[in-house]
Order: C-alpha cells, then structure tokens, then sequence
C-alpha cells in the first residue's frame, strides 16, 4: 500500500545520475532474474543466465556494435562473484554496462553518453559502470 494508492508508478532504477545538460547517465536498476531469463530456478549466479555471449542477448540491444565483453570475477567475504560488463554503441550512444546476480536478483549498474563525448568523459563513465559491486 502506498500514500498514492494505484496512481504509484513503480520506480525503474534503484538510483540515476545525469550530468546537467542530461546527455550523460549512470544508472542502476535491480530486477527478478526470472524476469530476464525465464527459468523455474531462482539464479544465484550471473552465469545462470547464460555465458558471458549468451547472456549478452539480454544486457546487448539487437543491432548495437559490441566494442568490449568480458567476464569479472571479484572475491568478496564468503565467495566468488561473477560480473558481466559489455560496452557496446548504438544511435550515436556509447554505453558500459556491468552485471551481476545475487539470491535471484539481477544488479545492473550502466554508464551511457553520445559518441561524441565519450572521447571526454568515457573512462569517468565506464569506471562508474564497473564500480558496481555486491556483498
């Protein structure tokens, strides 16, 4: 139940940062895997969604260049998390985005600006992307 009553709309991204003339956003959403990947399985792990290619058919839009992907493997307290990051161009866009599961929930942390600003602001944007990280 919320104040609003059915006039709530359901928040999108967890947090979002645009720099002041908007082109540039860092964004983290956190969504069900299952909503994703169907599967009957709580995913526990990023690699639950697929292979590092496999799983790029859900965080790569079709017709985007694919410019980076590879898979990130951090130690955290109890175990070893897998990330997934893939930066890729598309409509004059430049995005990073960085990804990962934990307890069936998908933690995206993602980075976009035009093409023309990346030469710029691209590695502020893609450390911001990569900067992701779950306990």
């Amino acid at each position: 139940m919320t104040y609003y009553g059915d006039k709530a709309k359901p928040r999108t991204y967890a947090a979002r940062f645009a720099s002041p003339d908007r082109s540039e956003l860092v964004s983290v959403v956190i969504k069900p895997s299952n909503q994703l990947k169907i599967t009957f399985l709580e995913a526990k792990d990023i690699t639950d969604l697929g292979t590092l290619k496999e799983a790029s058919k859900i965080f790569v839009p079709g017709g985007a260049k694919l410019y980076s992907a590879r898979t990130i493997k951090v130690k955290d307290e109890e175990d070893i998390r897998t990330y997934y990051f893939y930066e890729f161009g598309l409509d004059k866009e430049h995005v990073a985005v960085m990804a990962t599961v934990n307890s069936g929930k998908t933690y995206i942390a993602g980075a976009t600006a035009p093409e023309t600003k990346w030469d710029d602001d691209g590695v502020k944007l893609r450390s911001a992307a990569v900067s992701l990280s779950i306990s």
